[in-house]
């Protein structure tokens, strides 16, 4: 089995997600996986612990998909 990490809530700092990948990616199909919802403002995920919505970015590679927090500005 691969380490995992905590990927931060940019809002509360609790975990928003676990990711294997050095990228912070999330493959939101797996079981277990937090949910990417999608909305006129695009693809988000939503905190389980402050309930705040947080962009996501979807990563590809070849036939594979994932997603990510985007990079700060």
């Amino acid at each position: 089995m691969l380490p995992t990490h905590d990927v931060p809530c940019p809002s509360c700092g609790r975990a928003l997600y676990s990711s294997v990948s050095l990228d912070d990616g999330v493959d939101a199909g797996a079981v277990g996986s937090p949910k990417v919802e999608h909305d006129a403002h695009g693809d988000y995920m939503k905190c389980p612990h402050c309930a705040k919505r947080v962009p996501m970015a979807r990563m590809t590679a070849g036939n594979a998909e994932a997603w990510r927090r985007p990079a700060k500005a």
